[in-house]
């Protein structure tokens, strides 16, 4: 999933509004944060996301259809991240072997040990790429 400016954007825009929208609606608070979001993007974004099962669709009768986030709960969001972060170790693994990283000496027996699900964790999993990488012993190349 590629996360370019507009869809950037159009996901600030659903977390600023926070209740559900119309494409519209979300297309003129998208363009506050990034002004050459088209209704295009906003509705290519709207059906992958779906796909992924990340928003929720409400079917109006006669009327727009509006889109939201899914709510999640503390403990989805952690095993979330807890999941993302395995999967980031994985890949990280993979790029060792193809000797586009190196595993950083001090970390080695880190590797090891359960990925951390704390605030620390959860803080670094939304960051760069980078901090992930260093976060389970990597420095990326």
């Amino acid at each position: 999933m590629l996360m370019t400016a507009p869809r950037r954007a159009i996901l600030a825009a659903m977390l600023q509004l926070g209740h559900a929208h119309d494409a519209v609606t979300l297309l003129q608070a998208a363009r506050e944060h990034h002004a050459a979001t088209s209704i295009g993007t906003v509705y290519r974004w709207l059906r992958e996301l779906k796909q992924l099962g990340l928003i929720e669709v409400q079917l109006q009768p006669h009327g727009r259809t509006r889109w939201r986030l899914h709510d999640a709960t503390p403990e989805q969001v952690t095993g979330s991240i807890h999941m993302m972060m395995l999967q980031v170790q994985h890949f990280l693994r993979e790029l060792e072997k193809l000797g586009f990283v190196e595993a950083l000496p001090a970390q080695l027996d880190a590797l090891a040990a359960p990925v951390p699900t704390s605030l620390t964790a959860i803080a670094i999993a939304v960051g760069p790429l980078h901090e992930i990488a260093e976060c389970l012993g990597y420095r990326l190349a």
